[in-house]
């Protein structure tokens, strides 16, 4: 009952779909940091952040050059057009689940809403895993909200990860330090790569035409057929179609909509699919 796949009976299609997600506070951990604290909490939440996130090969280039490309996610992401320069000795790393996001965060559709003062916060993202405030009223640059000087954290699309790292202030009363720290809302579509592989299940006129259905047996007959089942041209009805691994261990089924007789004259194909 086993018939083996060739490689022209295997076809895989790629594609990739978005799904909008929009999380409150509850689904996203924030892990608040400060350099140096008293709180072993903070202190290494900082040493995880930085090492992590904003760690420079120039930091250690002094005692060895083989540290001039130190492989942490912020330097392996985008560098260039990414500004770390805003990593002080306190902020916020915040963590959404893999779940929440798929294969990363879609370049361009984060927004951050904090409702938790008396003034909207919005943060967005600028397609180069930086974060800045469009509608702050105190800005470092007045050419361009988005520039180096405004930003006001990072964001790390591949790993659901976003940084807030502004200290200073988004309207002369609340701070960034703040932001996050009480409800808050995360928006932003999530980018899922499917691979779809299709099977092409081929039966031939003489292949497969016994069936499995155990209710076609006498009861304690010991394998005898029921007596209206033992013509020449009793049919075999195909409900499902079985994909089996090397060691033939079932691995997935293909349930048919509704029973299909078996032809003893045609080729029969049938097309299983099954995304990952």
């Amino acid at each position: 009952m086993f018939k083996k796949f060739i490689e022209e009976n295997i076809n895989v299609y790629e594609f990739v779909s978005n799904k909008t997600y929009n999380l409150d506070q509850s689904s996203v951990t924030r892990y608040p940091f400060i350099s140096g604290s008293t709180d072993d909490t903070l202190s290494r939440n900082y040493n995880f952040a930085r090492i992590n996130f904003y760690l420079s090969g120039s930091d250690y280039s002094q005692n060895s050059k083989r540290y001039n490309s130190y492989p942490t996610a912020g330097n392996r992401l985008n560098k260039d057009k990414m500004f770390f320069d805003k990593f002080y000795i306190s902020g916020s790393v915040l963590s959404v689940p893999q779940h929440e996001f798929g294969d990363k965060i879609k370049p361009g559709t984060f927004t951050l809403t904090d409702n938790s003062t008396a003034t909207q916060i919005k943060i967005i993202d600028d397609l180069n895993g930086n974060l800045y405030a469009p509608t702050a009223t105190h800005s470092q640059s007045v050419s361009s909200l988005s520039s180096s000087a405004n930003y006001v954290g990072n964001i790390f699309y591949e790993l659901g990860v976003f940084t807030i790292t502004e200290t200073g202030s988004f309207d002369g009363t609340n701070n960034y330090s703040d932001v996050t720290s009480g409800n808050y809302n995360v928006n932003y579509k999530g980018v899922h790569e499917i691979s779809t592989h299709e099977y092409v299940c081929t039966a031939l006129p003489n292949e497969l035409n016994q069936t499995q259905n155990i209710t076609i047996f006498k009861p304690g007959g010991a394998g005898k057929l029921k007596n209206h089942l033992t013509g020449s041209l009793f049919p075999t009805y195909v409900t499902e179609v079985g994909l089996f691994d090397d060691d033939e261990n079932l691995i997935g089924i293909a349930k048919l909509s509704k029973p299909i007789p078996k032809s003893r004259k045609i080729p029969m194909r049938f097309f299983v699919r099954m995304d990952y």
